[in-house]
């Protein structure tokens, strides 16, 4: 009896290594496809990257352009008021 309880302890034992084993298995095998995903992202991301590295200076370019801005504000400012004594010049002239 002590010999047939052991030989059925040794079987379960075996089958549980067995069920371990092929889990682990079968997780190393998800986890390499999910390493290729992975790679295959971090290519893309590395792609973008190089892509878009030429695009540093656009902070000082948007700076730039933020003053012009600026600029161009005052400037329609005063072609505002240029046009609004030229028209009143034209006014005058033809009423004289």
């Amino acid at each position: 009896m002590e010999l047939l309880l052991t030989i059925l302890t040794a079987l379960a034992g075996a089958t549980l290594l067995i069920a371990l084993v092929v889990s682990l298995f079968l997780i190393l095998r998800t986890l390499q496809s999910v390493r290729k995903y992975i790679e295959k992202i971090n290519w893309g991301v590395r792609a973008i990257e190089k892509e878009t590295e030429m695009l540093g200076g656009v902070e000082t370019l948007n700076g730039g352009l933020t003053a012009l801005a600026g600029g161009l504000e005052s400037v329609a400012t005063h072609f505002t008021n240029v046009d609004r004594n030229v028209g009143a010049v034209g006014e005058a002239l033809l009423r004289g």
